[in-house]
């Protein structure tokens, strides 16, 4: 038997992007333990989402991420007498104490040194320090995507990197039943779903879909779901103020469940990912989609979706058309979207990341 820890401290934050992978992925490698055990390491409380899991669980005394990086994890990694360490939000600390188990870490994406101007100056001062001595020092490391794992061999021609690596695409979360749609929004929409900042593309998403309205006499509303994030300048204000257009904010995981099954497309045109969750959750509700031709969208995609540029604001308010009113092709993208996605799931996560853990378990 293997012993195990995972890294939850930063889940007790919404559940968006991140959080939700290192949550999904923690309940399945739990879940079907396979005779492994496991500790989670988490930030002074189970986040809500893992309470129920059955396994044991160490509490921080912090929630500060410098706090937890270089004060508590380099000592509680020595003590917890484990085989492996995941690290499946942020890297692992930057100065690891000899005894510590071997870590295993994720990377995303590379938003922060191949689009500086859309990530904040904090990120990049934090993510340009700790990255390089973590993935040094790091038994393994965990990529979303054939892109991101490009990107970080590009980026940090560090010996021997190539060999560390292996790709770990994520999974559809489980099924959630459908709360109620939010009050006045009504089945056929255009949904967009994502954080408010500058590379998810809200201000070109806008103009598209005001010259859409303006060209066709009208158009469906669009319904945008996402939390205000960084550097999004006057995007919130031009939202609220854009006719047609809903904004939710932050929905739970019911609302955001009714949202992809009431939608009529999604829009999803972001000028970089790494993955692309909002869009794979899409596909697996049969809902048409649109997104960027850019980063790992296309990879993940397929031929299930309409890729386009993402500068393009002509482009993307054809694809939306398209999407919204040809009948044959809403029929085509459905079903390559359902079949798509049933391909990824977070058992086959959480498997591919246990094959990890038990390679360099020490």
């Amino acid at each position: 038997m293997a012993r195990f820890a995972i890294d939850v401290t930063a889940c007790w934050r919404p559940r968006v992007g991140m959080v939700t992978v290192a949550t999904e992925l923690a309940r399945a490698l739990v879940a079907d333990r396979d005779g492994d055990a496991y500790t989670l390491l988490c930030s002074r409380e189970r986040p809500p989402s893992l309470r129920e899991l059955d396994c044991e669980a160490v509490l921080a005394p912090y929630r500060h991420e410098l706090a937890l990086k270089l004060r508590w994890l380099p000592i509680i990694e020595g003590q917890l007498g484990g085989d492996a360490i995941l690290y499946p939000y942020w890297p692992s600390p930057p100065m690891r104490r000899a005894g510590a188990p071997p870590a295993a870490v994720f990377v995303y994406d590379l938003a922060f040194k191949l689009r500086p101007a859309e990530v904040p100056w904090q990120q990049r001062a934090y993510m340009g320090s700790i990255l390089a001595p973590s993935l040094r020092q790091a038994a393994a490391v965990l990529v979303i995507s054939q892109k991101t794992r490009q990107d970080l061999l590009d980026c940090y021609p560090i010996p021997g990197l190539d060999r560390k690596l292996a790709v770990v695409p994520l999974g559809v979360s489980r099924a959630v039943e459908a709360g109620p749609l939010p009050a006045a929004v009504e089945p056929g929409f255009i949904l967009a779903v994502g954080t408010v900042e500058p590379r998810k593309n809200y201000p070109r998403l806008l103009a598209a879909y005001r010259r859409l309205r303006e060209r066709k006499g009208g158009a469906p509303p669009l319904v945008i779901a996402g939390r205000p994030g960084w550097a999004y300048g006057d995007t919130l204000n031009r939202i609220r103020a854009e006719p047609g257009v809903r904004y939710l904010g932050h929905v739970d995981d019911r609302t955001l469940s009714a949202l992809y099954e009431a939608a009529g497309a999604l829009a999803f045109p972001s000028l970089y990912e790494g993955f692309g969750l909002p869009l794979l959750e899409a596909m697996a509700h049969g809902v048409p989609c649109v997104a960027g031709n850019t980063g790992a969208l296309p990879e993940l995609a397929g031929d299930a979706a309409l890729l386009v540029d993402p500068e393009d604001v002509g482009a993307i308010e054809v694809a939306l058309e398209h999407a919204l009113t040809d009948e044959e092709l809403r029929e085509r993208l459905s079903a390559a979207g359902r079949e798509r996605a049933a391909a990824f799931s977070w058992e086959r996560t959480a498997s591919l990341t246990r094959d990890v853990l038990r390679k360099i378990a020490t």
